[in-house]
């Protein structure tokens, strides 16, 4: 009983110690994906966190933000561009991403592994491989694809 004890203290102790050794340096987010014109061609990157996604031109200056924010008593998707300083430019809602005034720009869509953005004819935009937090990354994949975050 008492090596019982004794092994099962040692244990804890060794996780807790490799817990806090690599709590620092150990980090999956975030999740970085290329954004694809039609013709596949990488035109953009996003960073992906659970609530927000970083928008990065190709050379990996940033362009905006998507991010959650609370409004009314829910949660809502807003889109921010990047520059001197930060503009809301739009916000996402039901596969649908709209400018400030509420006009449609595009629309998006995923699968287990694929966001794809099309314009609200129907014409593809482009596509980004999103594993994980598909609907904010699909909101900013579709706010960069459509010029929404570009300086105007």
């Amino acid at each position: 009983m008492r090596s019982r004890m004794k092994r099962l203290l040692t244990t804890r102790l060794l996780v807790l110690a490799g817990l806090v050794l690599f709590s620092g340096r150990v980090n999956a987010l975030p999740i970085k994906t290329e954004i694809l014109n039609p013709q596949k061609k990488v035109i953009g990157r996003a960073n992906v966190y659970i609530d927000y996604v970083e928008l990065l031109d190709p050379a990996g200056q940033p362009k905006g933000r998507v991010g959650f924010v609370k409004a009314d008593g829910r949660f809502q998707l807003f889109v921010v561009r990047d520059g001197g300083k930060q503009e809301w430019v739009g916000r996402a809602a039901n596969r649908r991403l709209y400018d400030t005034k509420g006009k449609l720009l595009a629309l998006y869509d995923w699968t287990t592994f694929w966001v794809y953005v099309y314009t609200p004819e129907g014409e593809k935009l482009g596509q980004a491989r999103c594993i994980s937090f598909r609907g904010i990354c699909a909101a900013g994949v579709a706010s960069y694809l459509t010029g929404l975050l570009e300086p105007q």
